[in-house]
């Protein structure tokens, strides 16, 4: 067999070959297609409920009152090790946004108050030292 017929075979291979994949991919979108239609209808209710959530400015804003050791300091932030906070967060250390003009020293115990969500944008409002 000749050259110029081997090329032409192997580039009718080819062409075959990706002419079945093509058509392969077709028939996964087209199965792929509905499932992702209802995933990006989920996202789109899930980003409308933030909206909605995060749009009545102090909505859902939440009081919780923790007691820990304050253990290190930053601009903004007490690194606390505390007590559970029911509805908020188990035993353990976090750092928690501090706002302005509250002031504690490393290795104070602390009663403080949180105000913010469960989810996000908590901060301390008010400390107590014991």
């Amino acid at each position: 067999m000749s050259q110029w017929k081997v090329a032409l075979l192997v580039i009718l291979a080819l062409a075959a070959g990706i002419g079945a994949g093509y058509l392969g991919w077709g028939a996964t979108v087209a199965k792929l297609a509905p499932e992702v239609r209802t995933l990006t209808e989920e996202v789109e209710r899930l980003r409308r409920e933030l909206d909605a959530r995060d749009s009545g400015a102090n909505a859902g804003l939440q009081l919780w009152e923790g007691i820990g050791v304050v253990r290190a300091i930053y601009p903004q932030l007490l690194m606390i090790t505390h007590d559970e906070i029911p509805g908020l967060q188990p035993a353990r250390t976090t750092g928690f946004r501090t706002a302005n003009g509250l002031s504690a020293k490393v290795g104070d115990s602390i009663r403080f108050v949180i105000e913010g969500t469960a989810a996000h944008n908590s901060v301390i409002v008010a400390i107590e030292t014991l």
